[in-house]
């Protein structure tokens, strides 16, 4: 049978290699991330945390010859879904002018509004003054940042 002394002194060996191996590991080993390989817990919430990106349309409709709308619309079809906005039900539209003011501001319910022949969209009441002047709007809520452009 080995001497006591030799066994504490293994013991103790064994832990100071398994104390620096923990201390200097990077978080990159298997469980590290579940969604992404290699990337670690803190990589993971800030992948989480950032926006999906997409482009918007912007059109300008006539209703009647003093009453106009603008519709915004998400091509992305795929992207019209309560999981894009990790569940929330409205989105804030929000759109510039020429100065960079700000000349629409609403609330609009998620998903957008779906028609036949038509990608998702929101109709934004606007008068012919304001839609002259309307320079970029932004669709924003949790987990989205759409913005579209005046050509």
């Amino acid at each position: 049978m080995p001497h006591p002394r030799i066994l504490l002194a293994g013991g103790v060996g064994l832990i100071a290699v398994l104390v620096t191996i923990i201390v200097t590991s990077d978080g990159s080993g298997p469980a590290a991330g579940k969604d992404r390989p290699g990337a670690t817990v803190g990589q993971q919430d800030r992948a989480a945390d950032r926006p999906v990106r997409a482009t918007l349309t912007l059109e300008r409709t006539q209703l009647e010859p003093d009453e106009e709308e603008l519709i915004v619309s998400l091509p992305n079809e795929r992207l019209n879904t309560l999981q894009t906005t990790r569940g929330a039900t409205s989105v804030l539209l929000t759109c510039v002018d020429e100065d960079g003011r700000v000349s629409v501001r609403q609330r609009h319910p998620w998903p957008l509004v779906v028609e036949a022949g038509y990608p998702p969209h929101i109709h934004q009441p606007a008068t012919p003054e304001l839609l002259d002047s309307l320079r970029r709007c932004r669709l924003t809520g949790r987990g989205i940042a759409f913005v579209g452009s005046v050509r």
